[in-house]
């Protein structure tokens, strides 16, 4: 008799907590179902450049296939920026989007800065500037995506003040970025 209530003891223990442990189970499927626990909600916006460039604000839009970027210089020094490149998650048609800023550096590409600096081709932000480039994915090529995108940012930059090198090939520096934002 003894051991019946014991083993009764255990039994009703053991479905109590089994019990409890499903319902949890059950709730926190439901929450990964409908996207509460999705990890791109939980992670924060943010746009990062090599060091001394700022980027201000940011935009991904699927309307117009674009990403656009409010970069400010804080090198201490003037640059000038040859291209971006931005690829990753959905910015991956076929090979991220590209802005030459060597041949396209006017309106509508960039705002701000100048172009064609000491006959060097680019887009130049001089030191404390800042200016907006936008940078074409292709025709629908940014699909509507709900949650928010990772993506790689690429820079090919010289120093204005690079002396003897007009051409600004000689020192070209390579700068790379993140941007984590959603697709508006």
């Amino acid at each position: 008799m003894v051991m019946k209530k014991k083993a009764q003891a255990a039994m009703e223990f053991l479905m109590t907590y089994g019990w409890a442990i499903l319902v949890v189970l059950v709730v926190i499927g439901a929450l990964a179902y409908f996207g509460v626990l999705n990890p791109q909600n939980l992670l924060p916006e943010k746009c990062t450049l090599p060091v001394g460039l700022y980027c201000k604000d940011y935009l991904i839009s699927s309307a117009d296939d674009t990403v656009t970027l409010k970069i400010e210089n804080g090198m201490g020094h003037g640059i000038i920026i040859r291209s971006i490149s931005i690829a990753g998650q959905v910015l991956n048609y076929p090979d991220g989007c590209s802005e030459n800023l060597e041949s396209d550096c006017g309106t509508p590409t960039t705002t701000g800065g100048q172009c064609a600096y000491n006959t060097i081709p680019g887009w130049r932000l001089g030191n404390g500037e800042s200016g907006t480039v936008v940078i074409g994915c292709g025709e629908d090529k940014i699909p509507e995506f709900s949650g928010k995108t990772r993506g790689d940012i690429t820079l090919k930059y010289c120093d204005d003040t690079s002396a003897g090198d007009t051409e600004c090939s000689q020192f070209i520096h390579t700068g790379d970025g993140e941007l984590m934002a959603r697709v508006e």
